[in-house]
């Protein structure tokens, strides 16, 4: 584990840089995924709704951490804007970039599932960047374990839950590059993309030791990944149906 990195006289982060690293990987090809599907215009259009994008998730992943942990945050409201990048949440980001781009092309009035297949081919990329950054700063780690591959943080032996995540990215942006191939229906790419990640938060939130949790002990993305999961296979479904 090596939260801090040493740059000469600076110690950086390595999860925010790592962090950094993926949201300029991640808005560059998305541009070029763009524009690839939709030509010039296309890939503007891509330039502009990331900012958006980025804002929403941001305020979203901060929101989604601080009302799940008001004890803290209810106490000193400053925390909500405070620069913690420790204190994210990927489901809130998530749900708050969608929101936002979704809003933004309606007042733009683009194509919104045109971007959000071009997003879908990138998000993984950048999702396996970060995972790397959690690796390397011991955020989002697993509970203790005796499983042969499990590493040593905080003085035990835990699950790898930061390998899993980048393994699951990587998985998913295959799969998406297969569905990609074959020349699917607008929209499916992003719906997929969206599946996968509620399977993700299904199969890996047990293992977390830091998880976010709501009365009774509910894991709070898990019922965020049981609702994509089943938003996702109606959609599926609706569409096989159509095809019919």
């Amino acid at each position: 584990m090596y939260p801090l990195l040493s740059l000469g006289p600076f110690n950086l982060s390595s999860g925010g840089l790592l962090l950094l690293l993926a949201l300029l990987v991640g808005s560059t090809l998305f541009e070029r995924v763009a524009r690839r599907h939709g030509g010039d215009p296309g890939a503007d259009q891509a330039a502009r709704v990331t900012l958006p994008t980025f804002v929403g998730a941001l305020c979203g992943a901060r929101l989604w951490y601080g009302l799940l942990n008001w004890d803290l945050y209810g106490s000193d409201p400053q925390l909500f804007v405070a620069l913690r990048l420790a204190e994210l949440a990927w489901p809130g980001a998530l749900l708050g970039g969608l929101l936002a781009a979704w809003l933004w092309c309606r007042w733009r009035q683009v194509s919104a599932l045109a971007l959000a297949d071009a997003a879908a081919l990138t998000l993984p990329v950048a999702q396996l960047i970060a995972c790397i950054g959690l690796l390397l700063s011991g955020e989002a780690f697993g509970l203790p374990t005796t499983l042969p591959w499990a590493i040593e943080l905080f003085g035990t032996s835990r699950h790898p839950t930061q390998i899993y995540l980048a393994l699951a990215a990587l998985l998913s942006m295959l799969l998406l590059h297969w569905l990609n191939g074959r020349s699917p229906a607008q929209g499916t790419l992003f719906v997929a993309y969206l599946g996968f990640q509620g399977l993700t938060m299904l199969l890996l939130e047990p293992l977390r030791a830091d998880a976010l949790l709501l009365p009774l002990g509910i894991r709070a993305a898990q019922l965020v990944g049981l609702a994509l999961v089943v938003a996702s296979l109606l959609w599926f479904r609706r569409q096989a149906l159509a095809m019919r």
